[in-house]
């Protein structure tokens, strides 16, 4: 669902980047100001890691179509919503200047559509149905659905107004990303239930570190066996004609997730993962320790 250049156009570049800078300020002054729990620097590295594996992995989900998970609702229930917006954030910055992984002057869209929808919009909802008394995985599974097509609902509009988006284009959108919308419900509420974690906090279990370390491990060793369809965003436009030629970000280190000088390709694959897993742990562990040390003085 990464947007490449010059998808949009007009006013919905400035626009967007404005909203989704706006939205980042205010998820980091909830964890600053203490009205929302940080969780702790090693959680937030692994959970965050972990999400950028998971979006590496492009699973078939019909002949000729792709798919993969946001990790929107599994970040928003494992650090809360103010974090699990950070952490998607992180991850789809260091995706498109590391990797050209979407386009630079789509990375405001993009933050929106994922990050402030995908985690905000989807961890809102779980804890709304949490205090209604719904059960742990189907508030979970809802979430993440929801994901999904809150991130396509605010594409569609984005499309709308770049003049983009029949009603053939937003329906085809709307009907590719369903089977993505499940897995994404399924793969959160299982994965979750499984850790037993509706708890954040600085003290994270074993169990935790140890599953979350394992989708690292598994995004790593998987990556370079990928689906190589296009994803049901890309197929989509494809179809209509509609996906730009433009190159992303030209300047990124690392484009398509190959490493120059790396002859075997699953080698370079292998390692440009690596490479976006370590640096998403190591900026988002240096980004939420300055606040973990400061919850300990006040204590």
């Amino acid at each position: 669902m990464h947007l490449p250049s010059e998808m949009l156009n007009g006013a919905v570049c400035p626009v967007s980047a404005a909203v989704a800078a706006g939205g980042v300020a205010l998820a980091a002054y909830a964890l600053v100001r203490g009205k929302s729990k940080a969780p702790s620097a090693k959680m937030f590295a692994l959970v965050s890691a972990a999400v950028f594996g998971l979006q590496m992995l492009n699973y078939p989900v019909t002949d000729g179509i792709s798919g993969h998970l946001i990790g929107g609702a599994f970040a928003a229930v494992l650090l809360g919503v103010p974090a699990g917006i950070l952490s998607l954030a992180l991850v789809l910055t260091l995706q498109t200047l590391l990797f050209a992984d979407g386009g630079l002057s789509m990375l405001g869209a993009n933050t929106v559509n994922m990050a402030l929808l995908g985690a905000g919009a989807s961890g809102a909802v779980f804890y709304a149905l949490k205090k209604r008394g719904c059960s742990f995985p189907l508030c979970v599974f809802f979430a993440g659905f929801l994901s999904v097509f809150a991130a396509v609902g605010a594409l569609s509009v984005e499309l709308a107004v770049s003049g983009k988006a029949s009603a053939d284009v937003i329906g085809t959108l709307l009907k590719t990303h369903l089977a993505l919308a499940v897995v994404e419900g399924a793969f959160s509420a299982a994965f979750l239930t499984f850790v037993s974690t509706a708890e954040r906090g600085r003290g994270i279990s074993k169990k935790v570190v140890l599953s979350l370390s394992a989708i690292i491990l598994v995004s790593l060793l998987a990556a370079p066996f990928a689906s190589a369809f296009p994803d049901a965003f890309e197929w989509t436009m494809g179809q209509f004609s509609l996906l730009p030629d433009a190159p992303n970000f030209a300047r990124a280190p690392f484009p398509e997730y190959e490493v120059s000088g790396i002859s075997s390709g699953i080698a370079s694959s292998m390692f440009a993962g690596f490479i976006g897993m370590f640096m998403t742990a190591l900026l988002g562990f240096a980004a939420m320790h300055p606040l973990n040390r400061a919850a300990k003085v006040k204590e």
